[in-house]
């Protein structure tokens, strides 16, 4: 953690990190204070608020951390971001002065291929979300790097609140935020600006499927076993992990060398994945503090901030 808010410190100096920490979490907040205070990380907010997170529960995690940010009343843009992305250009400011929210138009319609395109369309409590919104179709759109004008966010925040019980098999974040934020706000201003290889990943696992699918039978099954076994194969692969390459190309805005990735397709709708020089961080960066690639991005740092080792915090400063 003190490692992302240096990593925030140094790209994007201008944020204030509002940190949630899980209720199942495997460390004490006075070891996570200990750090941050050791690594003079003096842009982080702990939110007192704790919900418990695992996959697939991960929305109320957000929603306590919009509540703490509309309680504390000053923010004017808030951007969404997870444990394992970091940025690696610097500029994210200038990028956020345009309004209006920078989120995927990502349809979600039947026979999809996104894997979670099913199970959002079959989410009951997600149909009494929409029918509240005057049948308001469904998008998706990645959270990490996704950004919203405060005012509409905590519009969102409450109505999500009102309906939101339980959990789901699929990542609600990724759906219930963009499908309000279509109905609710103004035209999306622009795209995330963070580049996550589950993108990279599907694309290929897709066309793969468009010459395997003929020959396993029941296309677009995602429950299909051989087409999850053709899946996991991909995965443990790991051909489609962040590298060194892509964060030098993200680093440099190299928009050319990116652009053939600009564009996705689900096999029944194509939406833009990001704007041209609109990328500034990547995902999925391993949470290790000694990772190569972690690591890597630190030394990319611009002006890096000293870090001193600091002696331990007494037990009663905590």
């Amino acid at each position: 953690m003190a490692g992302q808010a240096r990593n925030f410190a140094a790209f994007f100096p201008e944020a204030r990190l509002v940190l949630h920490v899980s209720a199942n979490a495997r460390f004490a907040l006075p070891e996570l204070e200990a750090a941050l205070r050791a690594a003079r990380c003096d842009n982080v907010t702990i939110n007192p608020v704790r919900q418990a997170t695992r996959w697939g529960g991960i929305l109320r995690a957000h929603l306590a951390n919009i509540g703490w940010i509309r309680r504390a009343g000053d923010a004017t843009r808030i951007c969404l971001h997870a444990s394992n992305d970091m940025l690696v250009r610097p500029g994210v400011a200038d990028c956020l002065r345009r309004p209006g929210s920078f989120l995927h138009t990502r349809p979600i319609h039947p026979g999809s291929r996104w894997r979670f395109a099913a199970p959002a369309l079959a989410d009951p409590q997600l149909r009494t979300l929409c029918r509240h919104l005057g049948d308001a179709p469904l998008f998706g759109s990645q959270v990490e790097g996704a950004s919203f004008e405060p005012a509409l966010l905590f519009e969102i925040a409450a109505l999500l609140e009102r309906h939101l019980d339980g959990e789901a098999a699929y990542p609600r974040e990724e759906v219930w935020l963009a499908t309000a934020a279509h109905a609710l706000g103004p035209a999306i201003a622009g795209r995330p600006y963070v580049l996550s290889e589950v993108h990279r990943f599907d694309r290929a696992f897709w066309r793969v499927l468009g010459y395997a699918d003929p020959l396993i039978g029941r296309p677009g099954d995602p429950l299909h076993f051989p087409r999850r076994l053709i899946e996991y194969l991909m995965i443990r692969s790991g051909f489609h992990r962040t590298r060194r390459r892509w964060v030098d190309r993200i680093a440099a805005d190299d928009a050319a060398w990116l652009a053939p990735w600009e564009w996705m397709s689900d096999g029944n709708n194509t939406w833009r994945l990001f704007d041209r020089h609109g990328l500034f961080g990547v995902k999925r960066v391993p949470r290790r503090t000694g990772s190569p690639l972690r690591r890597y991005i630190d030394a990319l740092a611009p002006s890096p901030a000293p870090r001193p080792r600091l002696p331990p915090v007494p037990h009663e400063d905590v």
